[in-house]
């Protein structure tokens, strides 16, 4: 079986755990890291036994050794860099969101398209075994029509000021971006594309949102969503149908832990993580390179796209802006 060589650019705290996942994956090895700090990018290769390391992201994608690139950068420079990377002939596992808004989106769809290239948005919830068995109760229709979801994203990032990433616009602050992305995807992925979105947000002194709730309309369900950086919560998630509940344990979006309720009977499953849970969305990128697939069956570009679309609905309606909107309009 073909070794997939990796490279990863971007080395900040969600890059080491997708490391130490990607080194428990066979078949597939650590070839180069990237970051604009030497030192960092030095350390980081040798935490996780890379065999290069490089100062800058360009000779990165100049490495003709590396088939897939895995991009955690900081939300602005995920279209920037994959649509590099992409032109390079790399193909581009890109952390969510794929892009800050729907044109960068098809901005870098567009690019994967000409380069004849595999492109993923890196959303792991979808690709972990207790989600898999969500789906399937889902579909086999263990709770009849589903009605309602209610999920949360919540944490207290307010001790880490307000010059972190998660308030500063020019770093695409914000929850939705950050967190709020997952419970829409839970929402979308099961009910699809919704007829009304109602959002609502508290917006931090540097304009993003630091608490925000969303409600996505169906012809016969709804979806009550909310993400804050402001305070901690214990985080499960309820899907409900006419005949059945599930629930997710916490946290709901790498929980190994789901329950089905039926008739006042309840199923419990438990799936262990093989790591922290990014190795199957490794795995998953890793066959369809093996494949010659350009975008993965489990999470499709046109998926990423409508969740852009969705996420930019709900910026418009709570007033969110960053610089990479003014820049995209300029173009």
């Amino acid at each position: 079986m073909k070794t997939i060589r990796w490279g990863i650019i971007g080395l900040g705290n969600i890059a080491h755990k997708f490391a130490a996942d990607l080194a428990l994956v066979a078949n597939c090895k650590l070839q180069a890291v990237a970051s604009s700090d030497e030192t960092r990018a030095q350390q980081f290769a040798e935490k996780f036994k890379a065999n290069n390391y490089y100062s800058n992201y360009d000779a990165l994608l100049e490495d003709n050794q590396i088939d897939i690139v895995y991009v955690a950068s900081l939300h602005p420079l995920h279209a920037s860099l994959s649509v590099k990377a992409l032109e390079k002939g790399k193909a581009v596992v890109c952390e969510k969101p794929l892009g800050m808004h729907s044109s960068e989106v098809k901005q870098i769809m567009g690019a994967a398209k000409k380069s004849n290239t595999f492109l993923m948005e890196a959303l792991w919830t979808r690709f972990n075994p207790a989600f898999e068995q969500v789906r399937e109760w889902i579909h086999k229709g263990q709770i009849g029509e589903l009605r309602y979801i209610n999920a949360t994203f919540s944490f207290n990032g307010l001790d880490r000021g307000k010059a972190s990433r998660l308030f500063n616009p020019e770093k695409g602050g914000g929850s939705l971006l950050d967190i709020g992305i997952y419970p829409l995807f839970l929402a979308y992925h099961f009910l699809g594309k919704p007829k009304d979105v109602k959002a609502s947000a508290i917006l931090s002194a540097e304009g993003v949102d630091e608490q925000l709730s969303f409600i996505l309309s169906y012809d016969n369900a709804q979806a009550l969503l909310y993400s804050s950086f402001v305070h901690d919560e214990d985080m499960r998630a309820s899907l409900c149908g006419e005949t059945g509940e599930i629930y997710m344990d916490s946290k709901w979006h790498a929980t190994s832990n789901v329950n089905l309720v039926k008739a006042s009977k309840e199923i419990k499953k438990s799936f262990p993580f093989n790591g922290m849970g990014y190795t199957y969305e490794i795995e998953e990128a890793n066959a369809c390179l093996r494949s010659g697939k350009l975008e993965s069956p489990k999470w499709r570009w046109e998926e990423s796209l409508d969740m852009a679309i969705l996420m930019d609905e709900i910026r418009k309606q709570v007033g969110v802006s960053y610089p990479a909107d003014e820049q995209s309009l300029k173009k």
